[in-house]
């Protein structure tokens, strides 16, 4: 048996190494072997090429584990196997085309184990590790990194190790860079002694790429140029060369970057050079990496283009083991003429400074201040907004330690050793002393003339001057300070000069509630305020306690009682005491009154004056075309003096109590003019009371009491809300409730606001309740009741007397149940039967004109019934109408419907009077200079009345006394003009004209459209002679025609001689030329006829045409035994024209036959004119003409 166990083993180890043999030798092994190998992690290979002996080509390769997803393409792979008898794997190559790696985190915690280096049983060798593209993933998110073409060697021995990269590409959206370096760890084991060297040149195309540095700092300098800082009057040839390069660099971002590291992880020196887009830096640190806290040292320099600079240093001191000690830092930080806009906001001043800052602090537990000192010194070749620069400030910082402070005080950091000098152009400020708890002496100055100086948009001059003396238990602050606009300023509030004057007194004491807090007690000694004419002073010292520790029900902030006198520039003062003010964050409660305050027009005018601002009716352009009457300037005397009192806190909710009460005066209400209300009593009380959620229940109780109005009472219920930053806010979805209960024994005031033309007065008395709903809409309920209510209107001759009015509210409707005003005979009309019919006749008494209605108030929308019954509703002495009828008024928002029917059981009008007052058409706006005309709302109006005259309405004046009868419609559509419909007849009557009385036989007004435009039809007669004659007119009122008429038919000439004569003409024909006259101007309306044509001039004469008025005859030789023509056929007709001083045109017609003359006449001298006649009869004459006073 055992003979063959030995062969048997040696065939065993044949067919091993000959299956190991054709694994690693042949292709078909490899390819077998592989994909076993990778089958069984759940991974899979393709296309696999070669061998492992002779070299490995893999085209694809997924592995596919918990830890991560790994899958690779085009892997090579060429191994000197032959090495490894001397212990040493070497590959020639490894390279992969490309790498994807999908990195899945585990819920596993890591391993807290530290890391130790195993123990290799060769060395490693790898001569070139290519890979063409590294894709990189972290749970199936990728990583915005793109690396590619990395070429590298990598050696591991027993002692050391060593990284090489020879070529590294990566890149980032825009931005492209390739690393070489080196990474050797000097020894295996720790401390792990190494030495690293990286260099990377990254570069952008791209302005705005992460890489670019003008992306973030747009001001930063470029490089100076050599001809720029040799010789810049021969700089201005290569300028554009040079700008051109440098554009270029600044298009092209480059960044050059070399970090060398070398040490241990006990203790290693890193250092960093960079270069690029005008910038130089240099960075070196020290690092001890096990420690708690690893830096040791840093030091920076930064050197800009145009050779500005920031440097510095900071060291941290070692401590007793050689470690590094972290509550001591050592620091000093260098700027040469640094541009300071380039890190600080836009909206900063230009600045460059030249500084050099040292600082050695102190810190308690790595994490708290313990002590700083300070040290900084500015070069006077600084600048702040364009002003020269320059000063130091020297100051030490500690921290106090309260346990061993002998009064209890907060934290907070003591100030020791200050020494402040700053001085910007012209402005100064320092400061000296300290700020401790033994002692403190500080003094702050501050002398600034020019304020733009340090901000470009503050203007004026400013000026402090503060003391602080004494120890933290007992110490005293003054302050001094003014503040001036300049030309900017004025002497209005915000605008005119503020000083500024006070003094503090006091000191830290053990609070007597909690001995171990500390709380600030002292006094404000004085206050003193100016500013724009107004003086605010303390009258008495107020004390004053400051507790930053306190709990509540203890305020952080108590203010004491004092006297605060306000004095305006005329001296008129108030003064407000102040009982006590407590504060603490989210709740407060104050306390005061005022005994006093007295308002007048000129007080508030004073104020509005302050405050830049005019009342309304002071405004330029209102004082012109206003009447300025006596009772103005004594109301501008009235005043009013008020009380107030408060005691109001918040804690959540607002709470407590405040009162208005008048105490003498009066007040003005608004009008033209002002009045005085005439007070009594004015009261306001206001009481808030928490309720839940943050919310008060406000009540405000109002009574008023006048001497002649009445009084009224007021009471008002709603929710104020508190809002999260501790505001207030109302909201109209929580309801609010008013009620009002008023008795007006007199309403006369409201005539003050409807214009001197209308009366109104009577009492009334209100019970009302109003009650907000969700949407901004008023549910009101309640009873309005008045009597003797009056609406007069004298010019128009309305007068509605003696009224008694009831109404009451439903919802937000007011309904009027009933406004009744009894007929009242105020005026007696003139005309004989009018008055005669209305004060005798049974049937013209007992008259009233009755309204109701209801008016939407929300909806804006009612309707008005208006009954009339023998209601006198026009009474004038010079007219007069009692009408009957219905009315029934519509008023849809923003329209007004009328409709209905009136009878008139009595009318008369005076045309006389009508016409002798002088109107303003409606269309007519009268403005004062600088007012703006206020554009009127357009309102749809639609009427449609139908009115009867009855059989009682007269008409006189102007010589016309007739009665009038018929019905009209008078209609009108929206948007529309007043229509009419219906005829009026003249109802017997006559007219007197030119001494006569004519008879009135036919007159109809016939309306048929336009109401300013009926068809006339009128015939006044002269009875009771041979010939009836009068006068016809027809057309429409707007062109009226105007003929002579007579009964029998007869000439022109006779209706005029039978009209005004009451007989034919004279044969003699000497009365025709005054015919003519009083025909022209009857028939003109007054006026002759031909002015209308522009003729001066039109008149009748006798005589010969074309004479010059010369004494002597026309004929001086008899032609025959004819006597010659009669004067009426030697009549003429003359035409005239006066063109200017001296010239006179004339025509001459014959009215027997056709002769016409032209004549031109010119006044040389008094009595001498010159005339040239052409036509029938032609010439020149020279005419002179004297008259005889005998």
């Amino acid at each position: 048996m055992l003979i063959w166990l030995g062969p048997a083993l040696v065939l065993l180890l044949m067919v091993v190494a000959g299956f190991g043999f054709w694994v690693v030798k042949s292709e078909p092994g490899t390819r077998w072997a592989l994909g076993l190998g990778v089958g069984l992690v759940g991974g899979q290979v393709e296309r696999v090429d070669g061998s492992l002996w002779d070299g490995l080509e893999v085209g694809h390769l997924v592995l596919d584990t918990p830890a991560a997803k790994v899958e690779i393409h085009d892997l090579a792979l060429s191994v000197d196997w032959p090495d490894l008898r001397e212990r040493r794997l070497h590959a020639s190559n490894l390279s992969v085309g490309e790498l994807a790696l999908n990195i899945l985190e585990s819920d596993e915690p890591p391993s807290e184990a530290p890391f130790s280096m195993p123990a290799l049983p060769v060395t490693v060798a790898l001569d070139r590790f290519f890979l063409g593209k590294l894709n990189v993933s972290l749970n199936d998110e990728p990583v915005l990194l793109d690396v590619r073409n990395l070429e590298a060697s990598l050696a591991v021995s027993k002692e050391d190790a060593q990284l090489v990269f020879r070529k590294l590409e990566f890149g980032r959206q825009d931005i492209e860079a390739s690393v070489q370096g080196e990474f050797r760890l000097l020894a295996l084991a720790d401390p792990w002694p190494f030495r690293v060297w990286v260099e990377t040149d990254a570069k952008s195309k791209e302005p705005d790429s992460l890489l670019c540095a003008r992306r973030f700092l747009p001001d930063l300098p470029l490089v100076s140029t050599d001809a720029e800082s040799t010789n810049t009057d021969s700089a201005a040839g290569s300028n554009s060369e040079s700008a051109t390069e440098l554009d270029a660099v600044s298009t092209f971002c480059a960044v050059d970057l070399r970090a060398e590291a070398e040490g241990s992880m006990h203790a290693a020196k890193i250092t960093l050079q960079g270069e690029g887009q005008d910038l130089q830096l240099q960075a070196a640190a020290q690092l001890y990496p096990q420690q708690a806290f690893p830096l040791h040292s840093a030091n920076w320099s930064l050197v800009l283009g145009d050779g500005s600079s920031l440097k510095g240093d900071v060291n941290w001191a070692g401590n007793d083991q050689g470690g590094v000690n972290p509550n001591h830092l050592i620091g000093q930080v260098a700027l040469q003429r640094l541009n300071l806009g380039l890190v600080l906001p836009e909206a900063l001043p230009q600045a460059s400074l030249t500084a050099t800052l040292d600082f050695d602090v102190q810190l308690r537990n790595a994490a708290m201040l313990e002590s700083a000192a300070v040290k900084l010194a500015i070069d006077p070749s600084s600048s702040w907004n364009g002003q020269p620069l320059d000063g130091h400030l020297d100051f030490r910082a500690v921290n106090n330690d309260r346990a061993q402070a002998w009064v209890p005080a907060p934290e907070f950091v003591e100030i020791q050793n200050l020494d402040l000098a700053l001085r910007l152009g012209a402005n100064q400020v320092s400061a000296k002393g300290g700020l401790g708890f033994q002692l403190s002496a500080l003094e702050l100055n501050l002398d600034a003339p020019r304020l733009a100086d340090f901000w470009p948009d503050i203007e004026g001059s400013a000026a402090l001057n503060a003391g602080l003396d004494g120890n933290m238990a007992q110490h005293q602050l003054t302050l001094q300070g003014r503040y001036d606009a300049g030309a900017q300023g004025g002497d209005v509030l915000g605008d005119a000069p503020i000083a500024v004057q006070t003094e503090l007194q006091g000191g830290w004491k053990a609070s007597e509630q909690n001995p171990g807090q500390g709380v600030w007690a002292g006094r404000l000694a004085s206050l003193d305020i100016e500013h724009a004419g107004i003086n605010i002073a303390t009258q008495r010292p107020m004390a004053l306690n400051v507790a930053p520790e306190a709990q509540s029900p203890d305020y952080l902030l108590t203010l004491g009682d004092t006297a605060i006198d306000v004095a305006l520039p005329s001296r008129n003062s108030v003064v407000i005491e102040h009982r006590q003010t407590r504060f603490s964050p989210g709740r407060w409660r104050t306390q005061g009154e005022i005994e006093r305050l007295t308002l007048s027009r000129r007080l508030i005018d004073e104020v509005m004056n302050l405050v830049g601002e005019q009342l309304p009716e002071d405004a330029p352009g209102q004082e012109r075309g206003r009447v300025i009457v006596d009772v103005d300037d004594r109301n501008d005397m009235v005043d009013m003096t008020y009380g107030l009192s408060w005691d109001l806190g918040f804690e959540g909710a607002l709470f407590g109590q405040a009162q208005v009460r008048r105490l003498g005066g009066d007040m003005i209400v608004p009008g033209d003019p002002p009045f005085p209300l005439g007070l009594r009593t004015l009261e306001a009380d206001l009481t808030a009371t928490p309720t839940a959620n943050g919310a008060s229940r406000i009540d405000v109780d109002l009574n008023i009491e006048t001497q002649s109005m009445g009084q009224a009472q007021v009471q008002v219920e709603t929710l104020l809300r508190t809002t999260p930053d501790g505001g207030f806010v109302y909201d109209p979805d929580d309801g609010t409730t008013v009620r009002v209960q008023a008795s007006m024994q007199n309403i006369g005031w409201l005539s003050l606001f409807v214009g001197d033309a209308t009366e109104i007065g009577g009492a009334l008395q209100a019970d009302l309740t109003a009650r907000s709903r969700p949407g901004g809409e008023w549910a009101l309920q309640g009873e309005v009741q008045g009597t003797n209510i009056r609406f007069i209107r004298i010019d128009d001759g309305v007068r509605l007397v003696e009224g008694t009015l009831d109404g009451h509210f439903e919802g937000d409707r007011f309904v009027l149940d009933r406004l009744e005003f009894p007929a009242v005979r105020r005026a007696v009309p003139k005309e004989w039967r009018t008055e005669t019919w209305t004060r005798e006749n049974p049937d013209a008494q007992g008259g009233k004109l009755t309204l109701s209605g209801y008016w939407d108030v929300s909806d804006s929308v009612g309707k008005v019934a208006v009954d009339l019954y023998r209601y006198p509703i026009l009474q004038r002495s010079d007219r007069f109408a009692m009408v009957t009828g219905k009315l029934n008024v519509d008023m849809p928002s923003p329209a007004l419907s009328i409709d209905g029917e009136l009878n008139v059981d009595a009318g008369w009008v005076d045309l006389d009077m009508l016409s002798s007052v002088p109107t303003v058409d409606g269309d007519v706006v009268v403005i004062r200079p600088g007012q703006k005309q206020e554009e009127s709302a357009p309102l749809d109006i639609t009427l449609n009345i139908l009115i009867d005259l009855g059989p009682r309405f007269y008409i006189t004046g102007y010589g016309v006394d007739s009665g009038l009868v018929g019905e009209m419609r008078i209609v009108m559509a929206p948007q529309g003009r007043p229509m009419a419909y219906g005829v009026l007849r003249t109802r017997g009557g006559a007219i007197e004209a030119y001494g006569q009385r004519l008879q009135l036989r036919r007159g109809t007004i016939t309306f048929q459209g336009p109401i300013a435009s009926p068809v006339l039809n009128i015939e006044a007669l002269r009875t009771g002679v041979a010939v009836e004659a009068g006068v016809r007119v027809s057309g429409t009122a707007r062109k009226p025609q105007i003929n002579l008429i007579s009964y029998p038919d007869v000439t022109d000439v006779q209706k005029l001689s039978w009209l005004l004569l009451g007989r034919g003409p004279d044969d003699s024909g000497g009365d025709a030329a005054l015919l003519f006259s009083v025909g022209t101007s009857f028939l003109g309306d007054g006026e002759p006829f031909y002015k209308k044509f522009g003729l001066d001039e039109v008149s009748m004469r006798s005589g010969e045409l074309g004479s010059v008025g010369s004494i002597l005859p026309a004929e001086t030789v008899v032609r025959g035994l004819d006597s010659g023509a009669s004067d009426i056929e030697r009549q003429f007709v003359v035409a005239a024209k006066h063109l200017s001083s001296g010239f006179t045109l004339s025509l001459e017609q014959a009215l027997s036959d056709t002769g016409t003359v032209g004549r031109v006449s010119y006044q040389l001298a008094r009595g001498l004119s010159a005339q040239l006649s052409a036509g029938t009869v032609s010439g020149l004459a020279l005419v002179w003409r004297a008259f005889s006073r005998d």
